[in-house]
């Protein structure tokens, strides 16, 4: 039985027997997990281990964002107006006008 058939069958009971219905599943889900966040900030902050074990597992990871999330190169020179004169013109503004 998956969560939604047993609310259906909470919802049930409770018409049955009067009582008020119980939420659906999944309601309590984002402010859960905001606490839990919460929770574990407060925690890095109190216990010098969490704290620790971030800052390695962050040393960890630092070549590997350098390899797979590396910056594109800056440009060598800003564009001149005899740059912008050498263009070839541009002939379909719009891909519509094509």
């Amino acid at each position: 039985m998956n969560a939604a058939q047993q609310h259906m069958l909470d919802l049930y009971r409770s018409a049955r027997l009067g009582t008020p219905a119980p939420p659906a599943p999944g309601t309590g889900d984002v402010e859960a997990y905001r606490s839990f966040r919460t929770w574990r900030a407060f925690q890095g902050v109190v216990d010098e281990r969490v704290a620790a074990r971030r800052a390695r597992r962050a040393a960890l990871l630092r070549p590997l964002r350098a390899v797979f999330f590396r910056q594109p190169a800056a440009a060598a020179r800003p564009y001149t107006a005899q740059d912008t004169a050498r263009r070839v013109p541009d002939t379909c503004g719009r891909p519509a006008e094509c």
